[in-house]
């Protein structure tokens, strides 16, 4: 099965604008050139300088077709290939692809990649082996270097072409490079013609080279001999051990031989006590883990667990912080299979081969020899899982490892292996899991500037680490790190190794989770709103200092998805799902906008991949609200709300909607053929540029979905993130009610109510009020359905009301949060009311929404849902109500006398206006009316302002609401005291030119 993983990879896609992203190479990151080159051919890019790259995958396909088509196959897992390629438009390369993966049955997915990024692909097929990379360092030496260097590796060299040396100085010369070169292992591996010779340095297995059959052969029988092994037994595996001392040090040798079909295979791993202990503060644990692990290890019992493969680093950390109690007053017995390091101060005993002398049988006793700490190996049964935690339950502090993939997995482990629950939690003092990397050598390392993609990536991951883990996280990075090569570090790039760690200690809520038989995910998740970092994000960290590189961390540890299922749920969807409009793209809808029917003719031309952009690029520059999309009878219409008023901007055929809806519903998140009643989600458009229409890159999407009778019927609304926006100055706000608004928020508690339809301009009102009050020293907390703005300060949660979180929870709930200032993003229902009233009477200052027909309104519909009159005249402080009405464009307004209907509508309205209203009524009553130009499309109009009214709640007003007042008695007060009605608000704004009359009717009842 072939299955391209794209969009929409379109054959047609523009030539132009396909050379306009290639024209950036000389003006920004190759890496995100390469990414934007992607999502105009709607191909996912990818940075092989971060992804693994199989070494034996990409021999897959001949070297000779990848330089030819430019593509690579980097990774491969069973059916699943990955291949990359330089350029989406290659036909004979996409065709190329599906010919080979066809017969195969191959499920492919194609990446888009840079030029480094392909060629450090192809390096793999030259890969040189170590023995080549040290010929290599040799060449560029000279003087002292060169001697140096001569005299460590110069017979490792030519060992495989040196027949003459005796097999002892042979074994000498392979064992004193190995050291030199600080590798832990030595690989002998049998193959048909040769011997191969490998070092594992740094954990990464290098070629040193192939020895003839003759040679090894010898080497074999030596081996066998020093290592006390049977020497006639060849179909048999065998352990065996030696020593020997290497430039005044002893070094352990542990031999490891299996049979295979071309003759025996020995490993040598290469153990020394000087490597295994190192200072704490070298193991690589950082901020809380670090303090989490020194306190929990200074406790006189309890249990350390340590988690992860073979070859992770267990053994040196637990020997690392045995050595900090090591001392004559503390009695350490450790339980090992096999004995690895000598360290004096401790009684090691070894379990025997023979299972006569196992973990268990060995810590039953060991218990009865008065240790105050144990070391045991590994827990490998039920058994010994059982002893080992009562131990821990009975005055000592017990040190071990366990088989698990991460710290929260250790735990369903020990259940698995039958202790109980409550027991762990009881015994358990700390879980480490870790992993180990290789560090960048700093002599040769480099960095380069990754795509913004791969940028975004990785802020996800790191932006969901607790503020208690006490780490520093790097709020802005640009550049990341590679490994290069160079003498010192023998062209590996790299050299030493350092930890990865996640630590989880036992916290109230982890406890609770574990004796409730809660699982992994649970935990998991608990751990990390309790500051745990996950080893994934340490190597993030790390690779962000330079430390390591992310190719290193991907290699090891593999906890993406799950972070990224947690933060997708944390965090809106609009920062991880996103539409991208290139520069180009932008300019070139600028240039179609004279009118509406010009834009339809240029969209309607796009390439079905080229739509969706090309429709978010117009939205933006035309400044519209909403975007709907409606499917009828033959077609389906997009409109635009602009200005408040829907205009039809395109049509296409109904044919091609499910595609259409298809790529909308991804974005969203969403699965493309499934249809439900209704659906919500998020989304944004990114922006190649910043424009003259928004502040900054983005612009969020909240993307509406209901079922009609042609079909689904989508409503996307632009919302402006941008708190610059948010500015109460901005609304144009008459003064007399900026006044009255201003005075009322000044007031430390009360309530202050915005009533208005949907799209009247509430909520950008409330955050403008909620943006002027955000300082440090006060505490706001927002309750939302959903998040419109997000503004830095300010503590936002969102209602769910399939999970029981309501406007009246969340706001119970947040009350014991003690804020300074609550906003509720509308009062829906008795209980909310209620729970709102109460707060602002208790020393809360309350901001919400209701929906009334006018200020005075709003009194008449919080008594019918319940409340006291008493209760609401003493908590409120301003009621208000608005409307948005369309403001006439400067440059084609035209001005006009009013009829004489409409001079009766202005009379009327001026005469109502109260003296101590403070406003001064024009002279003139001469109206202006809209024109139409290009600056406003052809509209009349560009942009929107605001007309309101605002009821302060004075002691007259108070009066009124606590007998019962009728709504026109409130307001006649109100107006009496100097409000200004909306009608009254908006014929002023028509005689001072800035709308129509036409609009001022068609929002108030005049």
């Amino acid at each position: 099965m072939v299955t391209v993983v794209t969009n929409a990879a379109d054959k047609n896609l523009k030539n132009e604008q396909t050379q306009a992203v290639l024209k950036k190479l000389r003006e920004t990151s190759i890496e995100e050139v390469a990414s934007q080159l992607a999502q105009n051919a709607g191909f996912p890019y990818i940075d092989l300088h971060i992804f693994p790259i199989g070494s034996e995958d990409i021999l897959l396909i001949p070297e000779a077709d990848a330089l030819r088509l430019n593509l690579v196959l980097f990774h491969k897992k069973g059916i699943q290939v990955r291949f990359a390629i330089l350029n989406p438009e290659n036909q004979e390369t996409l065709d190329y692809i599906a010919t080979i993966s066809t017969p195969k049955g191959w499920e492919i997915e194609i990446y888009v990649v840079s030029r480094p990024s392909f060629d450090r692909a192809l390096l793999q097929y030259k890969k040189r082996t170590f023995i080549d990379n040290l010929d290599l360092v040799r060449v560029e030496l000279s003087g002292s270097d060169l001697e140096q260097f001569d005299q460590d590796f110069k017979e490792l060299l030519s060992i495989q072409e040196n027949r003459t040396l005796n097999t002892s100085r042979a074994m000498e010369i392979i064992l004193a490079g190995a050291k030199k070169l600080d590798a832990s292992d030595i690989h002998f591996e049998t193959e048909e013609h040769s011997t191969r010779l490998r070092f594992r340095i740094d954990g990464v297995l290098q070629d040193i080279g192939d020895l003839p059959p003759d040679v090894y052969k010898l080497m074999l029988s030596r081996v066998k001999m020093l290592g006390k092994m049977r020497l006639n037994v060849r179909k048999e595996a065998q352990d065996g051990h030696f020593y020997i001392d290497i430039e005044g040090k002893r070094i352990d040798i542990r031999v490891n031989s299996i049979p295979g079909k071309y003759g025996e295979s020995i490993n040598m791993r290469l153990l020394s006590s000087d490597d295994i202990i190192v200072d704490v503060d070298q193991l690589g644990l950082r901020g809380l883990a670090n303090e989490h692990v020194i306190k929990e290890t200074r406790k006189p019992h309890g249990m350390i667990l340590n988690t992860g493969p073979t070859g992770s680093g267990k053994t040196t950390t637990l020997y690392t912080l045995l050595s900090t109690l090591n001392d004559a007053g503390t009695k350490i017995i450790t339980i090992e299979d096999p004995i690895e390091y000598s360290l004096p101060g401790l009684v090691q005993t070894e379990v025997a081969k023979d299972k006569s002398y196992t973990f268990a049988t060995a810590l039953r006793a060991i218990v009865r020899q008065d240790p105050d700490v144990v070391l045991v190996g590994e827990i490998r049964d039920d058994e010994t899982a059982d002893i080992a935690v009562n131990a821990a339950l009975t005055g000592h502090l017990l040190f071990s490892t366990i088989h698990a993939n991460s710290a929260a997995a250790a735990i369903p482990r020990l259940i698995e292996l039958g202790v109980k629950p409550t027991l762990i939690t009881s015994a358990m003092n700390i879980i480490i899991a870790q992993r180990l990397v290789r560090k960048l050598c700093p002599h040769c390392k480099t960095s380069y500037a990754p795509a913004k993609e791969t940028l975004d990536s990785i802020t996800r991951l790191i932006s969901i680490i607790s503020p208690k883990a006490k780490v520093s996280i790097p709020q802005n990075f640009d550049n990341l790190w590679e490994a290069h090569g160079c003498q010192k570090c023998h062209m590996t790039g790299y050299k030493g190794r350092i930890g990865i760690f996640e630590v989880l200690t036992m916290t109230p809520e982890i406890i609770e989770i574990v004796n409730n038989l809660g699982s992994e995910a649970e935990i998991f998740k608990a751990a990390l709103e309790n500051g745990m970092i996950t080893m994934t994000q340490d190597g993030i960290l790390k690779a962000l200092e330079g430390v390591t590189t992310l190719d290193e961390v991907w290699r090891v540890a593999d906890q993406t998805e799950i972070l990224q299922n947690i933060y997708a749920k944390l965090m809106p969807s609009a920062l991880s799902r996103a539409s991208l409009v290139t520069g180009a793209l932008y300019e070139e809808v600028k240039n179609h906008l004279e009118s509406l029917e010009a834009f339809a003719g240029f969209v309607g031309q796009q390439t079905s991949n080229q739509r969706l952009p090309t429709l978010f690029a117009a939205a933006v520059a035309m400044k519209a609200g909403d975007i709907h999309i409606e499917p009828t009878e033959k077609s389906f219409e997009i409109r635009f709300r602009i200005d408040g008023i829907l205009k039809t901007v395109a049509a296409f055929p109904l044919n091609e909607y499910p595609g259409f809806m298809g790529e909308i519903k991804l974005l969203g998140g969403m699965k493309a053929g499934e249809i439900a009643g209704v659906t919500d989600s998020r989304f944004s458009i990114n922006f190649e540029q910043e424009n003259d229409r928004i502040d900054g890159n983005k612009v969020d999407i909240r993307l509406s979905i209901i079922l009609g009778g042609f079909g689904e019927t989508v409503v996307m609304r632009l919302l402006n993130q941008s708190a610059t926006k948010l500015d109460l100055a901005a609304l144009n706000i008459r003064k007399q009610n900026l006044d009255r608004l201003l005075e009322a928020i000044e007031k430390p508690y009360g309530m202050i109510l915005n009533t208005g339809p949907t799209g009247s301009g509430k909520t950008t009102t409330l955050y403008s009020i909620l943006a002027r009050l955000n300082k440090p020293e006060i505490k706001i907390i927002t309750v939302e359905d959903p998040i419109e703005y997000q503004i830095a300060g300010l503590l936002q949660t969102q209602t769910n009301d399939e999970a029981g979180y309501t406007f009246a929870t969340a706001l119970r709930a947040l009350m014991r949060q003690n804020p300074d200032i609550i906003m509720i993003g509308e009062i829906r229902d008795d209980e909310t009311a209620e729970i709102a009233i109460q707060s602002a009477s208790t020393g809360h200052l309350v901001l919400s929404t209701l929906h009334a027909n006018s200020a005075a309104g709003t009194v008449s519909r919080l008594l019918k849902m319940g409340t006291s009159g008493d209760d609401l005249a003493n908590a409120g402080n301003l009621f208000m109500a608005q409307r948005l009405v369309r403001t006439l464009c400067d440059r084609c307004k035209q001005e006009s006398a009013p009829t004489a209907e409409e001079t009766a509508i202005l009379e009327r309205i001026l005469a109502s206006i109260s003296p101590q209203s403070g406003v001064e009524i024009p002279a003139s009553r001469q109206i202006w009316r809209e024109g139409g130009c290009p600056n406003c499309n052809g509209t009349g109009y560009t942009g929107r302002m605001t007309i309101i009214e605002a009821m302060p709640i004075d002691n007259d007003i108070q009066e009124l609401i606590g007998r019962g007042a009728l709504v026109h008695e409130i307001e006649a007060k109100a107006v009496e005291h100097g409000m200004l009605t909306m009608a009254q608000d908006g014929i002023l704004c028509v005689l001072e030119g800035k709308t129509s009359l036409e609009e001022v009717k068609r929002v108030t009842e005049i």
